[in-house]
């Protein structure tokens, strides 16, 4: 009696091969991350154009073939990266209206997000200097600070997230080169430009 080691191959080629008699092989993945760790960019934004699952799952979009296909060659255009896509789209800087794909340049998020990190730094520092000089038990000066910083953290996260790091990616890529000069006004009128497949841009009263 013969022991049989049983083996697993991992095709990552573009399709499933035929071989004969008992030899089966399989072009499947077990997860999405495992599919796309495996695939190059040109490959996924192909598949991504044509599969509105796969699309949400990067971009965290649902769109039509039409909108899909002009972010993408947005994302190409500009070598965007798919958290950048996911960060301009999250924020609304990067928006979708029917059949066509806008830009909106927030000139004010940065801003706001920058005083919204001094005023909480301000609190959070009079709280720090509140307890230092309280006369309390250190397990409960401990659990303070741990709570004060865990806010200040999580609103420095989210502040940069949502408010800093979109303008910058649209200042870093070149997309603010390409659609008309936008002042403050603009950006508290949330006023958009429609980006075009052909890179074309005007203004979307």
């Amino acid at each position: 009696m013969t022991n049989q080691a049983n083996t697993t191959n991992i095709n990552i080629a573009d399709q499933q091969r035929n071989a004969n008699r008992d030899y089966y092989e399989f072009n499947l993945a077990s997860s999405m991350r495992v599919y796309m760790s495996t695939r190059s960019d040109d490959d996924l934004d192909r598949i991504a154009a044509t599969n509105q699952r796969m699309f949400k799952y990067r971009f965290g979009l649902t769109a039509n073939a039409t909108v899909r296909s002009k972010i993408i060659a947005i994302k190409r255009r500009y070598n965007l990266t798919d958290p950048e896509v996911k960060a301009l789209v999250g924020s609304g800087q990067i928006s979708v209206k029917q059949h066509e794909v806008f830009a909106t340049p927030d000139r004010v998020s940065p801003v706001l997000g920058f005083v919204f990190f001094v005023i909480v730094s301000f609190i959070c520092g009079l709280n720090i200097f509140s307890i230092s000089i309280a006369q309390t038990s250190p397990w409960r000066v401990f659990i303070a600070l741990g709570m004060i910083f865990s806010v200040w953290g999580l609103c420095i996260y989210y502040t940069k997230k949502f408010m800093v790091a979109p303008w910058r990616i649209l200042e870093r890529s070149g997309i603010l080169k390409d659609i008309p000069t936008s002042s403050i006004l603009d950006s508290l009128l949330m006023r958009s430009f429609i980006v075009d497949m052909s890179y074309n841009t005007h203004n979307q009263n």
